[in-house]
């Protein structure tokens, strides 16, 4: 080898440069990790003792014991004392745990060099390039009025929407099924547009009627019932994840002013409420022009009532009117669309600029009054809970000192006379063998062991539940608890605290009345006197007043951070606020007006924003053909489905536009066009080709929701009720509920049975469009349901006439159609059973899947 050679490693270290080279890389690689991990959840927004570690400046100015830092000198900087924990007069940090020696010497050696702290505050996110090609995304392209083709067939002119669909099945080789019978395209519209069956009058008018407008008068009728928007309402309120209770895991807790929303939302479509401003009064109606706010206020419970276990804001923002998922891009750029993760934070920023409100309908002198004695009530609950929890931990733990005792009576190795018997039976069935989750009872047998593991379990619940304490900076807030990366004990051994401590059912944990055996005199008047006081209290409050949930801005809104992996304890460069950036001219403009709501608001609705009309077009399609022209309506990006007729998908966006954002104009384009009109068919050389009739050949079959399903048993019973529009939301276990389901409770804690059993959503988070299942339990329900019973019984009352008019009139309420001879022959056969057949008949006949299936 040549004297001059190089040693590989000493020529690799010259040709890679330096890592943290400079003071400003050294912060962030070095000392900014190390704060963020041990510092940050206590003194940033929480600012603990006073002391805000945000910046350099913050850390000169320190807290209540004065400068954190002096520069250049780490043996005088309070923050490395404390963190070196060497002087008493200064609290050790961080409380969970002395750090690392050598992250110790990081810190210090920062300060000793001046404790340069990069002015990201002021630092802007980097902009992420979008390239031509990635702009050039069907989606992203600008809402084009595509004329239609040329008329090639005089029954497929009747309508653009005709000529599109014509086009594209001559294309695929497609020979389209013919007209649906006239009864059958009745029944279709009906069902979806109101959500129920026509009546046996509306049948024979519309039979009757042989004028060329017969079939645009129907739409006419239908489109100015109150059941329009009643039915259409629903299909919003999918999107929007409405409920009438918030998400809790211990007891139910009722929204009762929930409801004013879907009302809301049912009179906006039934008076046709153009798209661009129902949008924005979801986003900002506390910003719009005041002569109108009022009216549009409610809208604003779209933010008002978000789940409260997570803040999807974003995700429901942009899903539900744009189609997009940016959410995905939350802790990094969206993998597969143009969204840089700057694009999430800035309309997070938005929302974190933006607060719950309420907005009463009733006298300040009322709502002070009211609030004045729920805070009584409050307090005093708080303190009755508080008192309960403590002394009944301090019992749990005193008994936990006993377990040796418990387990050798178990085992009849000691005697019981000086054990609690109540207690002594917890363990005798806790310690029978069973399924434990966890492997803490192997060697329960050996009664001090056992002890000494139950005793270091407890400590370690305590030592966790004070450093998740610390994280929180004290606060107990719901938005807190769910936005904080909060420690806990691992699984199996959260298991076997909760089965030995937990607050239900628990070997130890005494609650309620069964408390107060294990206190003394002193506590147990207590006791008493703190559950009279709220008693009394509970008695003499009123209801409360009426008030809408609504949001507003906060006082001084500011930017926000990328947060680093979305971790809110690693908070990278600020991004202003702003609209997303694949839809915007350009860099996007940052917001100025308080949150930037209302202008976010106006970008949504903005008739030049290619994604709004496109995604409400084709939920509208969606419904009205069990399947949108894109088939994941709230997907419009590089991971959803293509359209099928991308041309027709932006003649209707464009006709929205100019109707004046009509969602009714786009409702009589779709159901008046011979497309609609088709009928269900089999046909062997289609089905090969397009087996899931995406271009539209014949008609789909749909099956009812539980909304249609429920309020179509109660109206051919003759017991619907549409007497009244609106009001609170009914249980729909409730026999006396004869309401469209519409009006039933929506819970987020734990669904109503039925909507779960026929696929009602989830909503604790926006859903596009509902699955279709068919499992056992949906036709048992058929066989005894009482619902389902009692509708039978009144249907079989509610018909008149001979055996053989009865049987025409059923058909004609739930299937509108006539029987076929054979179906009356074998109606009028089962009828000869007894006195008892006509009920048992009207159930077989509620029961057929041509009652749930619309063709």
């Amino acid at each position: 080898m040549s004297s001059w050679a190089i040693p590989a490693g000493l020529l690799l270290a010259m040709c890679v440069p330096a890592l943290a080279d400079t003071p400003e890389e050294r912060f962030e690689m070095k000392v900014r990790p190390i704060l963020a991990r041990n510092c940050f959840a206590c003194h940033t927004a929480s600012k603990m003792g006073g002391l805000a570690m945000t910046s350099r400046e913050a850390l000169l100015t320190g807290g209540k014991g004065g400068p954190a830092i002096v520069e250049g000198k780490p043996d005088q900087s309070r923050l490395i004392q404390a963190v070196r924990q060497t002087d008493e007069s200064i609290k050790a940090m961080p409380p969970m745990g002395k750090l690392k020696p050598e992250e110790i010497e990081v810190l210090a050696e920062w300060v000793r060099d001046g404790a340069v702290w990069p002015e990201r505050a002021k630092a802007q996110a980097p902009a992420t390039a979008i390239s031509p090609e990635q702009r050039a995304f069907w989606s992203f392209q600008p809402v084009r009025k595509v004329a239609p083709p040329a008329a090639q067939s005089a029954e497929w002119s009747r309508s653009p929407v005709d000529q599109f669909i014509y086009a594209k099945l001559r294309e695929k080789g497609l020979t389209p099924a013919p007209r649906a019978d006239r009864r059958v395209w009745l029944r279709r519209v009906t069902f979806d547009l109101t959500g129920l069956p026509p009546t046996p009058e509306e049948i024979h008018q519309f039979l009757d009627d042989r004028s060329p407008k017969a079939e645009a008068k129907v739409v006419d009728r239908l489109l100015a019932s109150p059941r329009y928007g009643e039915r259409w309402a629903r299909h919003w309120l999918d999107v929007a994840r409405y409920s009438d209770d918030r998400l809790e895991s211990q007891k139910e807790l009722v929204h009762p002013n929930a409801f004013r929303y879907r009302d809301w939302v049912i009179q906006a479509f039934n008076d046709d409420m153009p798209f661009d401003r129902f949008v924005m009064a979801q986003i900002a109606a506390d910003q719009m022009p005041e002569a109108e706010r009022a009216k549009l206020l409610p809208g604003l419970t779209f933010y008002g009532l978000s789940p409260e276990q997570q803040d999807e804001r974003v995700d429901a923002t942009t899903r539900g009117f744009l189609g997009l998922t940016v959410a995905c891009a939350q802790c990094h750029d969206h993998k597969f669309d143009p969204i840089p993760q700057a694009d999430f934070y800035s309309l997070q920023g938005v929302f974190n600029n933006t607060v719950v409100e309420e907005v009463p309908l009733a006298s300040a002198e009322v709502v002070e009054r009211w609030k004045a004695h729920k805070k009584r009530l409050d307090d005093k609950e708080a303190e009755l809970k508080a008192f309960q929890e403590e002394q009944a931990i301090s019992v749990a733990a005193m008994l936990a000192t006993r377990t040796a005792d418990y387990v050798r009576a178990v085992q009849g190795e000691r005697d019981a006379k000086d054990l609690d018997p109540e207690t002594l039976e917890h363990w005798r069935a806790y310690l029978k063998p069973g399924m434990h989750e966890h492997p803490f009872l192997d060697n329960w047998k050996e009664a001090d062991k056992f002890q000494q593991l139950v005793l270091g379990v407890l400590a370690e619940k305590k030592e966790t539940d004070q450093k998740n304490l610390i994280r929180l900076g004290g606060s107990s807030q719901r938005n807190d608890l769910s936005e904080t990366e909060l420690l806990s004990l691992d699984r199996p051994k959260f298991r076997f605290y909760n089965e030995l401590f937990g607050t239900r059912k628990s070997v130890l944990y005494y609650s309620g009345d069964k408390l107060d055996r294990w206190l003394g005199e002193l506590h147990r008047t207590h006791l008493a006197k703190l559950r009279s006081d709220v008693a009394e209290i509970k008695k003499s409050l009123p209801d409360q007043y009426p008030f809408l949930h609504a949001v507003k801005d906060v006082e001084k809104p500011k930017n926000g951070h990328i947060l680093i992996r979305g971790s809110r304890d690693n908070p990278g460069a600020e991004v202003p606020r702003h609209f997303v950036s694949i839809l915007s001219a350009g860099e996007p403009k940052p917001y100025s007006q308080g949150s930037g709501r209302l202008e976010l608001a106006r970008d949504i609705a903005s008739p030049g924003n290619p994604l709004t009309p496109r995604v409400m077009v084709n939920r509208i399609w969606q419904h009205h053909f069990g399947v949108g022209i894109v088939g994941t309506p709230s997907n419009f990006g590089q991971l959803g489905e293509r359209p099928t007729h991308p041309e027709l998908l932006d003649y209707l966006a464009a006709r929205f536009v100019e109707s004046g954002w009509s969602i009714k104009a786009i409702h009589r384009e779709i159901v008046l066009s011979r497309t609609y009109a088709g009928a269900w068919q089999r046909s062997a050389p289609n089905e090969e080709k397009d087996p899931g009739n995406r271009y539209l050949w014949r008609a789909n079959r749909q099956r009812l929701d539980v909304e249609s399903m429920r309020d179509t048993l109660l109206a051919v019973a003759g017991n619907l009720d549409t007497s009244t529009l609106g009001g609170p939301a009914l249980r729909l276990t409730d026999e006396k509920n004869l309401r469209r389901t519409v009006y039933g409770f929506r819970s987020r804690r734990k669904l109503d049975q039925l909507l779960a059993m026929f696929d009602h959503p989830n909503p604790n988070t926006t859903n596009e469009q509902r699955n279709v299942t068919s499992v056992p339990l949906q036709r048992l329900f058929f066989l005894n349901n009482p619902l389902v019973l009692r509708e039978s019984d009144a249907l079989a009352a509610r018909l008149k006439g001979t055996d053989e008019e009865k049987i025409r009139s059923a058909y004609e309420l739930m299937y509108s159609r006539p029987p076929n001879a054979e179906e009356l022959k074998l109606g009028l056969e089962f009828l000869q059973q007894g006195p008892d057949a006509w009920p048992r008949y009207a159930q077989v006949l509620l029961a057929a899947n041509e009652f749930l299936y619309v063709e």
